[in-house]
């Protein structure tokens, strides 16, 4: 997959995305009790109080797709790793919430 050259993805092009490249970098950022109510299937949970302690394991030469809930915890998250040098950082657009309303209708809303 080339670089995404935008800092804001739409769940519909992060799909597609998805769907061309099942290794692609989803980080989740929400807590446990939300992932708890509903996740996507292949992201890594990395909760917002964990990310600068773990950041380090997401490969910085890839694009690395943050979402949370609603897509303001992971704008934040994705400001800061691109302060950390990791400039392929892309903030997903209505989260967890958009996903389940907009492209996978099985996710419970919350």
């Amino acid at each position: 997959m080339d670089l995404y050259s935008s800092s804001e993805i739409t769940v519909h092009q992060l799909n597609e995305l998805k769907q061309d490249d099942k290794k692609i970098q989803i980080i989740d950022v929400r807590e446990d009790t939300e992932r708890d109510h509903a996740h996507i299937k292949g992201t890594i949970h990395m909760k917002l109080s964990e990310i600068a302690k773990r950041y380090t394991e997401l490969d910085k030469k890839k694009n690395i797709f943050v979402m949370c809930h609603t897509g303001t915890r992971s704008q934040a998250v994705c400001k800061w790793l691109k302060a950390q040098g990791y400039n392929h950082c892309v903030n997903v657009l209505g989260g967890i919430d958009a996903w389940a309303a907009l492209i996978d209708r099985n996710i419970r809303r919350y």
